[in-house]
């Protein structure tokens, strides 16, 4: 991790973006004090949510939603869940939560 003052980010703003883009991160400072960073939009997506690790951890829970619906289908002659609640928590106990988190 790179540290820059405010002043030399201003003189070295490309050299700081090159940087970045390389992966590297900088923290900006002010009177010895962090008070912004400049990372990497890799990183940026890792926070927000949006790398190929939360886009697989998003559809591994639809998968698992999917899967629930399917144990819990409504029967039209009665209208109630197929599956009683004691089916679910067993199953759940059988085959864990895969939160993949």
């Amino acid at each position: 991790m790179k540290d820059l003052t405010a002043g030399q980010l201003r003189a070295r703003l490309g050299e700081a973006l090159d940087l970045a883009s390389a992966g590297e991160r900088i923290v900006i400072k002010r009177d010895h004090r962090p008070i912004a960073a400049i990372i990497p939009i890799e990183d940026v997506q890792h926070l927000e949510g949006r790398g190929p690790e939360a886009l697989a951890r998003k559809r591994a829970a639809m998968r698992r939603i999917r899967e629930r619906a399917e144990r819990m289908t409504v029967d039209p002659s009665t209208e109630r869940s197929t599956a009683d609640a004691a089916e679910v928590v067993r199953w759940e106990r059988d085959h864990g939560h895969e939160d993949g988190a």
